[in-house]
């Protein structure tokens, strides 16, 4: 296999599909231009309901546009609200019936909150009628959907020209930085780390951090998140950036990308297997309050009960129906829930005494993921891209991955979930996946195989960057550390230390031979180490101790287990002392091809 060409991240580029659009400069975020206000002659009227939570916002004042987002050029106020108490708003909304982008704003009764969403074209949202969060997760106007247009921006976008493809673009190849950047947001808006003077609002510094992180190819929005907001908000950066990915109302805006789910729910009628990971947080979903700082310092970090379980594995066999209520198999209710489009909800037992309130996206697995069952589905028509092919080889099947957040339904501990559903009797085609001509490699530089970017996140890991080389396996996939290529942004470093050097022991993630659960892999000992320079004192900062291998350097040592579930953006690593489940969170790559439905890919 030819060696992947070092390259900067894409991160740091202009999108692939923006770059095919000639998308412009002009629509920076933050201010300026205006915002027209409403021609009722030529719009109809529709019902949209939705919340603005970071922290629910009490009162604030949405207002709903076409164009462009409220003050910048273009835009044109369409629909108006002011949230309650919880922060749950109705806006009647008068829609052109056009393919013009639309968007949520709000703002907090002080100003100093303001939030923004992508709802997709005018035209869509009207021809389905009244929608809620259900069906349309952006109504939801929050961090992450802040961040995302102010990533967007910073990598060249245009508000004119945003479609619902782009917007999944962005979302899977910019994965890492729109989480970080939401973290940010989350850690400011609610009280954690004091927004530095010189921003109005958390949109203004939302869109400074991502042009500072996206600036060059060795920066990235955490980096810049925390050099804004100071090292002393690294913790809830950390903390916040699982906190986000684990929670049921803001996984599904982080994944996949489908802006408005209507109609017929992905998943094909039939009964079948459903694999999965849970991995506790270690954080309270309970509503945070801390006292807004006074001065640069973080207030009171977020708070982390004091028990976490380990990753526990699910295997259980369910139903999905032609109204896409999904029920256990055998009558039991360990698993009910109901998937509408792209979107899927369950309520899963563990067996444990523990009971999961999740919500996330489904998405086909490429064909030659899934090999063999006991009932097939029909193939996909007509994937966009290479990453699938249009007919299914001999002996393939159909299988769905999820990517979902929630919490224990005791004690509201927030948690993230990976699975796969797939045919009973099915097996995964895991030396199937493979690079394609179009594939990213982040940067990352491999004589073999392909590149990946792991992003830490969590008390644990938060921060430390894996580059990563992947190569598939029959039993699974071996990682080892990517070549050093003088950039430390992509092969391996630490977000909030500049400087230092990350690396890990090489692994394989795989499943013992007649395992129940092929679809989930895992190495028992995984290592990561960190080193950096030792200070010109001689003493290394507690936590750390001198390095044996290189004099003048201090280092640590985690060691834990890896688990990894087909098709998932993220690899879980969990370590036993300090007891603790982090996320390595990845950018688009061979792993994560899903499909939106059976008509095309997700971008």
């Amino acid at each position: 296999m030819q060696t992947t060409q070092p390259r900067s991240r894409p991160t740091h580029k202009l999108l692939p599909i923006a770059a095919a659009l000639a998308l412009s400069l002009s629509a920076c975020g933050g201010g300026g231009g205006g915002t027209a206000q409403i021609n009722p002659a030529a719009a109809t009227n529709t019902t949209l309901k939705g919340a603005v939570i970071d922290a629910p916002i009490a009162n604030a004042a949405v207002t709903f546009t076409s164009g462009a987002p409220m003050g910048q050029p273009g835009s044109v106020v369409v629909g108006t609200a002011t949230a309650d108490a919880s922060g749950n708003y109705t806006v009647q909304a008068a829609l052109p019936n056009t393919a013009v982008p639309l968007f949520a704003n709000a703002t907090s009764p002080d100003g100093q909150v303001v939030l923004t969403a992508y709802l997709g074209t005018s035209s869509a949202v009207l021809a389905a009628g009244s929608l809620t969060s259900a069906n349309l997760p952006n109504l939801i106007i929050s961090q992450v959907t802040t961040a995302a247009l102010a990533v967007y921006v910073a990598a060249g976008g245009s508000y004119a020209s945003l479609t619902p493809t782009l917007y999944a673009a962005l979302l899977s190849q910019h994965h890492d930085d729109i989480l970080a950047l939401s973290a940010a947001i989350k850690a400011v808006a609610d009280g954690y780390c004091a927004r530095p003077a010189h921003y109005d609002d958390t949109e203004a510094m939302a869109h400074d951090i991502a042009r500072q992180g996206l600036a060059s190819p060795t920066s990235s929005a955490l980096n810049s998140a925390s050099t804004t907001l100071g090292s002393s908000c690294d913790s809830n950066l950390k903390a916040l950036m699982q906190y986000i990915s684990s929670d049921e109302r803001w996984a599904p805006e982080l994944d996949l990308g489908d802006v408005l789910e209507q109609g017929a729910p992905v998943v094909a009628v039939g009964t079948y297997t459903l694999q999965g990971v849970l991995a506790q947080s270690g954080m309270s979903a309970l509503p945070m309050q801390p006292a807004p700082p006074a001065s640069t310092a973080s207030a009171t970090s977020v708070p982390q009960p004091a028990g976490t379980l380990p990753p526990g594995i699910l295997n259980m066999a369910v139903q999905v129906d032609a109204n896409g209520n999904v029920s256990s198999s055998d009558g039991s209710g360990n698993v009910t829930g109901v998937i509408v489009g792209n979107l899927i909800t369950l309520t899963v037992k563990d067996g444990q005494g523990n009971t999961y309130v999740l919500a996330g996206k489904a998405g086909l697995l490429p064909s030659g993921f899934v090999i063999g069952s006991s009932a097939s589905a029909p193939a996909p028509s007509a994937p966009a891209s290479s990453a699938s092919s249009t007919t299914n080889a001999p002996g393939t099947a159909i299988g769905y991955g999820l990517r979902m957040g929630g919490r224990t339904q005791s004690g509201g501990m927030l948690t993230r979930f990976d699975a796969v559903l797939v045919p009973q009797n099915s097996q995964p085609g895991w030396a199937q996946i493979a690079p394609t001509k179009s594939e990213h490699s982040d940067g990352v530089t491999c004589s073999k195989g392909f590149g990946l970017r792991l992003m830490g996140t969590g008390a644990t890991v938060g921060g430390l960057v894996l580059g990563a080389c992947v190569t598939p396996q029959a039993a699974g996939l071996n990682l080892s550390p990517a070549q050093s290529n003088g950039s430390g942004d992509e092969y391996g470093d630490d977000d909030f230390k500049p400087g230092s050097s990350v690396s890990f022991s090489g692994l394989d993630l795989s499943s013992s031979q007649g395992s129940a659960t092929p679809y989930i892999i895992s190495a028992p000992t995984v290592t990561i180490s960190k080193t950096l320079q030792a200070p010109t004192t001689g003493a290394c900062p507690s936590g750390s101790m001198s390095s044996n291998t290189q004099p003048g350097t201090c280092g640590t040592t985690l060691t834990g287990q890896m688990f990894y579930v087909m098709g998932a953006k993220d690899m879980i690593f969990s370590t036993a002392k300090p007891t603790s489940n982090g996320l390595f969170v990845m950018n688009e790559n061979p792993l994560d091809h899903l499909q939106e439905n059976q008509a095309h890919q997700d971008h």
